[in-house]
C-alpha cells in the first residue's frame, strides 16, 4: 500500500492525505478513508500512480500561489515590511511598539495609507486608545 501523506495548512483545507489506489490498497481503502475523514477531518484523495500525485501537488500549489498570502513556498514581498527605516518610523509613533508597527504595516500597507486611516480603521488593530492616539499624531497641525 503506497500512501503519499501531505498536510497543507491553508483556508478552506485543514489537511489532505493523497493515496495511490493499487490492488492492494483497496482491500485497506475503506479503513483508511474512515479514519482519514471522519476521524481527522482530512481530506483524501485517491490518485492512480506517483504521477498523477505530483501533478495534482503542482496543482495545488499553483492554486494557493493564487493568494500569495497564503501559500507557504512563496517569499513574502519586502517592500515596505523590509525597510527597516519605515519600521523605525512607524515605531516613534505615541504609543506603538515594534508588534503594532508590524500590525500596523501588515494592515496598511505602507505609511503613507496608514496616515489617511480613520480612527475607525486604526481601532480595528490597535484598540481605541491607541488608535485616536495614532489618528492625533498624524492629524495635529504642526
Amino acid at each position: 500500500m503506497s500512501y503519499l501523506f501531505l498536510s497543507i495548512k491553508a483556508s478552506s483545507l485543514s489537511g489532505i492525505v493523497i493515496v495511490e489506489r493499487t490492488p492492494i490498497s483497496e482491500q485497506y481503502f475503506l479503513a483508511v478513508q474512515k479514519l482519514v475523514v471522519l476521524e481527522l477531518g482530512m481530506v483524501l484523495l485517491p490518485v492512480a500512480n506517483q504521477g498523477e500525485a505530483a501533478q495534482l501537488i503542482t496543482q495545488l500549489v499553483r492554486e494557493q500561489s493564487k493568494d500569495r498570502s497564503s501559500n507557504p513556498f512563496l517569499r513574502k514581498q519586502c517592500s515596505q515590511l523590509a525597510e527597516a527605516s519605515v519600521f523605525r518610523t512607524v515605531q516613534q509613533i505615541p504609543g506603538v511598539g515594534k508588534t503594532k508597527a508590524l500590525l500596523l504595516l501588515q494592515q496598511f500597507g505602507n505609511i503613507h495609507r496608514l496616515c489617511n486611516a480613520s480612527v475607525k480603521e486604526l481601532e480595528a488593530v490597535v484598540g481605541p486608545t491607541v488608535a485616536q492616539q495614532i489618528y492625533t499624531f498624524f492629524t495635529k497641525s504642526s
